[in-house]
């Protein structure tokens, strides 16, 4: 991997924090009422691309003026904030940082802007690796592309608050993106994923599975819907943190701990089928990279996940400890030495 120049991580610092603000604007949006039996109510009308959505507000109340005239404020807020946000995409974005395709980050914006990574939803998988090298300040090497953006969440969360409830097949279905649930195997079950319509983009919902396996999804009421239940995901996202992806004027997401997101990887890549070798080489790669600059700038956070992970114990250390020996020598002495 290569560093990124100072001013370059400086420029991504600024947008994170700037980022911890909402920055949404009311382009494209619109407020209209129907009359139905007599009776008045309210809808946000919009337009993604060229496909008109509508989505229910309520009916129309004090109550439902109120939700428009503190939306309506938060635009106005954000209006000053925005041209610079988006004059510091573009500086992270020319100096290195990956950002993602315009589609990808159509769909983590359409997410953030329904709540998910506010309701406590934890943005997982390449995309996360990405994002992960603007945080250690360096550019990965390779092109690490994806189809897929992968959604954990704590199957233990309590159901969010009001202002953070999230509907995730509604904001899906709704998002005038085309998406359609993916149907499961047994066709008893509800979906855990959803996928564009005539398109290779998928959104997937998981969640960590304990104690005994599962033969089904688990049931996420914050976010009112399932997930697909994933041996050892608590590891990954015990500890998740603020991250920017720099798109429009930057979209706040969460992601794992990078030492955790490294040590985790070591571990599925020893779980996944013989067909998924190609996946298991992936997912070492960027363990390595991650640990390289890890051991270099913070060891101290691979001796706390890896502290961690000796507590999970069992299968888990034998999947890493056989992980672990695919990686460069150099790199298995420098993770031997530092838990010394």
């Amino acid at each position: 991997m290569q560093l990124l120049d100072q001013a370059v991580v400086n420029a991504y610092s600024d947008l994170l924090g700037a980022s911890l603000s909402p920055a949404f604007d009311g382009k494209g949006l619109s407020f209209t009422r129907k009359k139905i039996n007599g009776r008045s109510y309210v809808y946000v009308s919009a337009k993604v691309g060229s496909v008109p959505m509508q989505r229910y507000l309520g009916p129309d109340d004090e109550n439902t003026q109120a939700l428009i005239d503190k939306e309506k404020a938060l635009w106005t807020e954000a209006a000053a904030s925005r041209p610079t946000r988006a004059r510091l995409v573009n500086m992270v974005l020319a100096g290195g940082v990956a950002g993602p395709t315009p589609q990808e980050g159509r769909i983590l914006r359409m997410l953030e802007r329904g709540g998910v990574f506010l309701a406590g939803g934890v943005l997982v998988g390449t995309p996360a690796f990405r994002t992960l090298g603007a945080l250690l300040g360096v550019a990965w090497d390779g092109q690490f592309s994806t189809r897929d953006v992968d959604i954990a969440v704590d199957n233990r969360l309590p159901v969010a608050i009001d202002s953070n409830r999230v509907d995730l097949r509604e904001l899906l279905e709704t998002s005038g993106m085309g998406f359609v649930e993916v149907p499961m195997l047994n066709p008893k079950q509800p979906a855990t994923s959803y996928k564009m319509r005539g398109g290779e983009f998928r959104v997937e919902l998981l969640t960590p599975e304990r104690g005994k396996p599962r033969t089904g999804p688990v049931r996420i009421p914050a976010f009112n819907a399932v997930a697909e239940p994933l041996r050892y995901l608590d590891y990954l996202i015990e500890d998740p943190q603020p991250a920017v992806i720099p798109f429009d004027v930057g979209i706040l997401v969460n992601v794992p701990d990078p030492a955790r997101f490294a040590v985790h990887k070591l571990v599925i890549s020893q779980r996944r089928a013989t067909a998924f070798a190609a996946k298991s080489a992936k997912d070492i790669d960027q363990a390595r990279q991650v640990l390289e600059v890890l051991l270099d700038v913070r060891p101290g956070a691979v001796v706390a996940a890896m502290d961690a992970a000796e507590r999970v114990g069992g299968k888990f250390m034998r999947h890493y400890q056989a992980a672990a020996k695919l990686l460069p020598e150099t790199l298995q002495k420098a993770l031997v030495d530092v838990m010394r």
